[in-house]
């Protein structure tokens, strides 16, 4: 069995994974850090599935220009908590910033995430954002 701590510091490393593979277009890198299908959740429109890697990676880009159309250039990682919910399943709180190329903020978001270990990796299988002014898991102040 894993300790709590070393499965807190593996999220961690994944998330900053996940998010340098983001900022890099790196869709193969990014691709792999979902479990398929995966789903994601919103209060408007309810549950959404993707499918298959393909899938995604065709809503990759259309994310990825969407972003670039407004500005993007790049995203960090303002806060992050991990709460394992055993060796295999856990959930992740984010705090991420989307940048502009001059350094503006283009936003701020906050997400949440249900990942699980597969194999060795984890792999992430319900994402949700979390609206302002609403805290979401673990009440953490923005």
């Amino acid at each position: 069995m894993t300790s709590t701590e070393q499965i807190r510091t593996d999220l961690e490393g994944f998330y900053k994974s996940y998010i340098a593979a983001f900022n890099r277009e790196d869709v193969d890198a990014f691709s792999e850090c979902f479990g398929y299908p995966y789903a994601w959740i919103t209060g408007g429109r309810g549950l959404g599935q993707c499918s298959t890697a393909s899938d995604h990676q065709r809503n990759f880009a259309k994310i990825m220009s969407d972003l670039k159309e407004r500005g993007w250039a790049r995203s960090a990682i303002d806060q992050l908590k991990a709460w394992p919910l055993a060796d295999d399943l856990a959930m992740i709180l984010a705090d991420v910033s989307r940048y502009k190329a001059d350094g503006a903020v283009l936003e701020r978001v906050r997400a949440c995430y249900t990942v699980r270990r597969d194999v060795n990796n984890w792999k992430i299988i319900t994402l949700s954002e979390v609206k302002p002014p609403f805290l979401g898991p673990g009440d953490l102040t923005r």
